[in-house]
């Protein structure tokens, strides 16, 4: 058969004419069983040809021993052989003439060196040929949208895949099933899945790619352990924003016990998390910590719109189920809706003044007896309030769940054809009680709810895509106009303050001396007081150490200090090498800030500000950004810790320097763009912040570079 020149785009790997199961038999206890099944059961439309050598027909479909054996080249294969088998079945595929095959084996990659040598051997022999390979150790694809199933997943023993419009990319293949399961079990439907595992081949960006211009998809769903490429994820990201398709991410690894999970999982490099999550937030990914609240965020704004507002309305059947709720609003931050007059004057005819006023509204408290009648009315001057963004409707057991839910249907129809299609979010918290309401609720269409935490979640997630930071702006030119030039290893602070002072950003003046004497002659060049520290690339905290000496008024003091320094580091860091003592001019500030950079090996530079001295280790209070930015962007930095009330002014404070500070962190930041590929790590810490007006200065300093 002819060998294929041209890779199969996604897109024509799910319009497949032709698929072939490799290891195809009646079995559905074994992988090749379930696949062959799920494939006839969800009504493929194209041929199938089962690869069995032991059997000439699998129901009433004719097998072949070999894929070179079928009348045509399958356009697509998917194969669950044992892995040392894996090989040379690719081998058959790609001269068949096979445009992608599917691997779900797992043990390459994920299991260590020797499985990698395989997988690479296995993607060089597709490549050789054209053929596109995903996984292995995945679960294949559903693609309700194109009613194709090459996946074996138990989740699929049903009779109809509901068909919406949410993406999903998961490098979990069990999670994407059991997402999609859990999904459609609540009314929750979805365009494509596509498990990758290792992405040995395909990547999560080419699939991201497709959904991006997928015309039957609307939301975009991704479990991520590592990217392979960060650049390019962004430009996905942004891609997907200006088509105005919300891309929601869960990324496992926030943690170094999930980070090493992750590795083990699907040979994923984990990398920072802050970096991914401010990768995110500069390329309009809603990040998210929950997979199940992942795809009902994504749900919901499939099914309602967007709303313009955060605050939330209640209504529920339990006053002290709709109490616990509204704590749990106000402890993320969420505002509660203040109904306008004309909202309170409609649920004044079902409710007490005081009752029609309140939030959460509790329907027990109607004037007829608590009726649950009273739903319609209610859900309908709910999400027609104009103080509203969105209705949150937690349900406990209640005498006709069935006939509540068939009457928050009726009203919730009511405002969409008025034009108002606000979130309306469905929480049913009983157990088995609630099962001919949840039955009622998908036969109008409306998915729900079985626990609270995930519908708060999704209003969260609503919060987030409310405040997304905009795209970013031209960056702007290095302040220094032309890349500095760095010595390998760790620079000691005197060669990394000449740096950050090449780049604009204020420090502190000094000189390194070597000795007592060399000491005093340069405190003689400078105005005191003077400070004066120990240069070893041994000793990082050098304070800890015994190797700075503060508030010396005269060169006489900073000789004696040296002296004494050197005598007590000789004691208790024997080992240390010690290339001299910094003597510096000592500044003081209001207030100690941490400002560095680092190089991510997915995303690049990123710079970091945070509280400083000593605190940036007790109160990991840090803002993370992917550099190099502005000092408008550096200004979004500060506002979002937890310490920017100290800057600000607090409780009758003066306010500090705040453009001094934010120009500090952008000029860093294009320090650490600069210095290139060989940059590892940049620390100023602290940086002095004074009162407004009167500027910044870093005081210590330390930069790390790599071999060439």
């Amino acid at each position: 058969m002819n060998k294929m020149t041209r890779p199969a785009p996604v897109s024509e790997m799910l319009a497949p004419r032709s698929v072939a199961v490799i290891g195809a038999s009646e079995d559905q206890t074994k992988f090749g069983g379930r696949l062959f099944h799920m494939l006839v059961r969800h009504g493929f439309g194209g041929t199938i040809y089962p690869i069995n050598r032991k059997r000439e027909t699998l129901s009433d479909i004719p097998c072949f021993a070999r894929i070179g054996d079928t009348p045509s080249a399958p356009d697509m294969a998917v194969m669950a052989v044992p892995r040392d088998h894996v090989k040379a079945a690719v081998t058959e595929c790609a001269e068949a003439g096979t445009k992608a095959v599917i691997i779900i084996t797992a043990k390459f990659s994920d299991v260590g060196e020797e499985g990698a040598r395989l997988e690479a051997e296995v993607v060089e022999e597709a490549r050789r040929h054209g053929m596109r390979i995903i996984g292995p150790n995945c679960l294949g694809i559903i693609s309700p949208a194109n009613s194709l199933v090459l996946c074996a997943s138990p989740a699929l023993y049903v009779d109809e895949l509901l068909v919406g419009r949410i993406g999903m990319v998961s490098q979990s293949g069990a999670l994407m099933a059991t997402l999609f399961d859990r999904a459609q079990t609540r009314g929750v439907g979805f365009s494509h899945c596509f498990s990758i595992g290792n992405q040995a081949d395909m990547e999560m960006c080419d699939f991201l790619d497709f959904l991006v211009e997928d015309p039957a998809t609307d939301v975009i769903c991704a479990y991520i352990e590592g990217v392979k490429d960060g650049r390019r994820f962004m430009e996905v990201a942004e891609r997907a924003r200006a088509a105005g398709k919300p891309v929601l991410a869960v990324k496992a690894g926030r943690t170094d016990f999930g980070a090493a999970a992750a590795f083990s999982h699907t040979a994923s490099l984990a990398g920072s998390y802050e970096a991914f999550e401010a990768a995110c937030s500069q390329s309009g990914v809603v990040l998210m910590d929950d997979p199940d609240a992942m795809v009902m965020l994504a749900a919901a704004l499939t099914r309602f719109d967007r709303p313009e507002r955060m605050e939330t309305a209640l209504m529920t059947t339990s006053g002290g189920g709709g109490a616990i709720t509204a704590d749990r609003l106000t402890d993320l931050g969420l505002p509660l809706a203040t109904y306008a007059p004309q909202t309170v004057a409609a649920l004044e005819e079902h409710y007490l003044p005081d009752n029609a006023r309140a939030n959460p509204i509790d329907m027990g408290a109607a004037k007829a007896g608590g009726s649950m009648l009273v739903g319609e009315d209610s859900v309908h001057a709910l999400l027609t309030d104009p103080e509203t963004g969105v209705v949150l409707c937690p349900l406990t057991t209640a005498p006709d769940m069935r006939l509540l839910c068939e009457c928050l249907a009726k009203g919730l129809a009511r405002a969409e054809e008025g034009g108002t299609r606000k979130p309306c979010l469905v929480v049913l918290q009983p157990g088995q009680a609630a099962n001919k309401a949840r039955a009622e609720l998908l036969k109008h269409g409306l998915f729900f709810f079985d626990g609270l935490d995930e519908a708060i979640r999704v209003i969260d997630g609503y919060r987030k895509l409310l405040t997304l930071a905009p795209p970013r702006g031209a960056r702007g030119t290095s302040p220094a106009g032309a890349a500095p030039d760095a010595a390998s290893g760790a620079l000691d602070e005197a060669a990394a303050k000449q740096l950050l002072d090449g780049y604009g950003v204020p420090v502190n003046r000094g000189a390194v001396a070597q000795d007592a004497a060399a000491a005093g002659k340069v405190a003689g060049d400078l105005t005191g007081p003077f400070v004066v520290k120990v240069v070893s690339p041994d000793i990082v905290h050098k304070s800890d150490a015994g190797g700075v000496a503060l508030g010396l008024t005269s060169a006489e003091e900073v000789a004696q200090a040296v002296t004494e320094m050197a005598a007590r580091l000789g004691q208790s860091h024997p080992e240390a090498r010690i290339t001299g003592y910094l003597v510096q001019e000592m500044v003081e500030g209001e207030l100690e800030m941490f400002v560095g950079a680092r190089r991510d090996p997915l995303f690049g530079p990123v710079v970091m500000l945070g509280a400083g001295g000593v605190m940036v280790e007790l109160l990991k209070d840090v803002a993370v950004r992917l550099a190099p930015v502005t000092p408008d962007e550096a200004r979004e930095m500060i506002a979002g810790l937890r310490v920017a009330p100290l800057l600000e002014g607090f409780r009758g404070s003066a306010p500090l320097d705040i453009d001094a500070l934010a120009e500090a962190v952008s000029r860093v930041s294009w320090l650490a763009h600069d210095l290139g590929p060989r940059f590892a790590e940049l620390d100023v810490n602290p940086v002095l912040v004074r009162k407004a007006g009167e500027g910044c200065t870093g005081v210590d300093a330390r930069i790390l570079m790599e071999e060439e």
